[in-house]
């Protein structure tokens, strides 16, 4: 048996980042042993998430948060705690597709697509902190020039209305 590969410490590499690349890493070696079984685990949607009831995935997970730093960890509390109140979601959905009816899930689904892209604009909005070798608590210029950043990427929708007034 192969021992574990362990990649070298970089401070530019996110922790969840470098523990998502073993993981690839680890499923493909299971691929390649695995002779019998086409498109077992791939589809399984049991194994696309970590759960309580896998402790190879837990212990990973444990690993990853000993790493964090206090204030990594922090903003890590935070943004486990943090969300989007569903009331006010189902009202925007409400104005944006003008039926009174949204679902519980469709509400759900939305709040976690908002809470995913304002994670990236905050990430985004620390890469231009650090590059300005700025620290402290980001500021609305960071935003502001990581939303440009992002929408230069194309990762943000382009409006399908124009504007009716500037």
């Amino acid at each position: 048996m192969e021992e574990p590969k362990k990649l070298p410490k970089q401070q530019s590499k996110d922790p969840f980042e470098a523990a998502f690349e073993e993981e690839q890493e680890h499923n493909q070696e299971e691929d390649e042993e695995d002779l019998g079984g086409a498109g077992t685990g791939a589809t399984d949607p049991s194994t696309a998430f970590p759960s309580a009831s896998d402790p190879h995935k837990m212990a990973k997970m444990q690993a990853i948060l000993s790493q964090f730093s206090e204030e990594q960890m922090s903003r890590y509390e935070s943004f486990r705690r943090a969300g989007f109140q569903k009331s006010n979601m189902k009202r925007l959905l409400t104005s944006i597709t003008g039926t009174q009816k949204i679902s519980v899930p469709l509400t759900i689904v939305v709040s976690g697509i908002a809470k995913m892209f304002v994670g990236e604009l905050v990430e985004t909005a620390r890469i231009v902190m650090s590059e300005r070798k700025e620290s402290g608590p980001v500021r609305p210029c960071h935003i502001r020039e990581a939303y440009r950043r992002l929408k230069m990427e194309g990762k943000v929708p382009k409006r399908s209305v124009p504007r009716l007034f500037r």
